[in-house]
């Protein structure tokens, strides 16, 4: 089934800001295609009754059930206020990602209370069901597990889009006790076969709000998060423009089965028309779909400089994100972009990305002048958001030792004697380098 836009860019700009408009993510599950999903869902929850099987066939349901959930987050992050009628843009992997974490979090719980008892058990609880929608921030934008259980991630999801991380994370108790309490109030006096929807359909009801009101708050801060949208959600190229034409050859190569051809016309494109960002962005999707990741990472090298040269920084993060994932030697060959790129990434808490980017730099670019500065970056991410204090010292003095006369020495020193002070006094919370 196509996508089809709720809003074209007009009207985005004209909606009342998020502040007005929260409440009516409650009355967002009502839409049709979200409610028939909501509905055949909580149904479905009774395989829990199979016999031996019940538990994993389960497991199963919730699996679809935050699929199609998180494909609401994506779009309502890319501005869509209409439900999603399927999954289209997020990889069936993402359920089982939730489904994994969601059992985590429970094993978490129940040991804390085997071990210290129920007052720790609920202390650590809220801790991490406050953690929840920065969880799933990072699991419906960069599908990644291991990134979304990093509370230094958390905290800088927080602190970028202050209070309104605290209304998401009061919304996602809320929902949680008054499901509870409706599974308490009706289990007692219905039968199995007719509480189990029920209580799983109010289940979905408010998950399915708190997941849209996540994503209209990404899309508010996209830009202080870091976050350019998913292709597959951004409105149609317009038929006037000169890559209209390219796209639909390519697309129609790849609507008849043909994945690799439709990535190699865009890729012949390109060599004639590399100015085309659209173009660029359509390879790279063929090629995500072709599983080709080689090709990912070449086309990055001559992409994210061209990104930069238009002044679309944040959008070069993502793709050297994408291309670091797909190879981890993955290099940008200009200097000047590797430093303007890692400390964009350090900016946008893209920490894994800067020190990517910033891997082996004095020994590809000898003598340059940005080693200094660059390598004093590397030394404040250690130091503060990975918790490599003794790594960062080492650093800190090799580049004393080895450019005695560049320019950050006096910040060096002065960032040393801040790592002296904080051992000394490790209960005070000031630092000089904020997410």
């Amino acid at each position: 089934m196509t996508e089809t836009p709720s809003a074209s860019p007009e009207t985005a700009a004209v909606a009342p800001p998020l502040r007005e408009r929260w409440p009516q993510a409650f009355g967002y599950p009502l839409q049709p295609a979200a409610l028939t999903t909501i509905l055949a869902i909580a149904v479905a929850h009774l395989v829990q009754f199979v016999p031996a099987l019940g538990a994993l066939l389960d497991l199963l349901v919730w699996a679809s059930f935050f699929q199609y959930a998180f494909e609401v987050l994506r779009w309502s992050a890319n501005g869509r206020m209409q439900a999603p009628e399927i999954a289209l843009t997020v990889s069936e992997g993402i359920g089982r990602y939730a489904v994994a974490l969601a059992i985590l979090i429970s094993a978490i719980i129940m040991l804390v209370h085997f071990y210290f008892g129920r007052p720790a058990a609920f202390v650590i609880g809220a801790l991490l069901m406050s953690a929840l929608p920065a969880m799933m921030m990072i699991l419906a934008l960069e599908e990644g597990l291991v990134r979304a259980l990093n509370p230094l991630v958390w905290l800088m999801i927080a602190a970028r889009i202050g209070r309104w991380y605290l209304l998401l994370a009061a919304l996602f108790i809320g929902a949680l006790f008054v499901q509870s309490i409706v599974a308490l109030a009706l289990e007692p006096v219905l039968p199995g076969f007719v509480a189990v929807p029920v209580v799983y359909f109010v289940v979905g009801y408010l998950m399915i709000a708190n997941f849209h009101l996540i994503g209209c708050v990404i899309h508010e801060h996209a830009d202080e998060l870091g976050y350019t949208g998913h292709l597959e959600l951004q409105d149609e190229i317009p038929h006037t423009d000169k890559s209209r034409a390219i796209l639909d050859a390519a697309r129609e190569r790849a609507a008849g089965g043909d994945v690799r051809g439709a990535a190699t016309l865009l890729r012949e494109e390109l060599a004639a028309h590399a100015d085309l960002l659209p173009v660029h962005d359509e390879y790279r999707h063929w090629l995500r779909q072709d599983g080709d990741k080689a090709a990912l990472a070449t086309h990055g090298k001559t992409y994210v400089p061209l990104l930069l040269a238009r002044h679309q920084d944040r959008r070069a993060i993502d793709v050297a994100r994408e291309c670091l994932s797909a190879d981890p030697a993955f290099v940008l060959d200009h200097a000047e972009d590797i430093t303007r790129l890692a400390h964009a990434a350090a900016d946008a808490g893209q920490t894994q990305i800067a020190l990517g980017l910033l891997a082996g730099f004095h020994k590809r670019f000898r003598n340059h002048a940005d080693i200094g500065r660059n390598y004093l970056l590397a030394a404040k991410l250690w130091a503060e958001r990975m918790n490599k204090e003794m790594q960062a010292r080492a650093m800190l003095n090799q580049i004393k030792l080895s450019l005695p006369n560049d320019p950050v020495i006096p910040e060096v020193n002065a960032y040393l004697a801040f790592l002296d002070q904080l051992a000394a006094t490790p209960a005070k919370p000031a630092t000089p380098f904020a997410p």
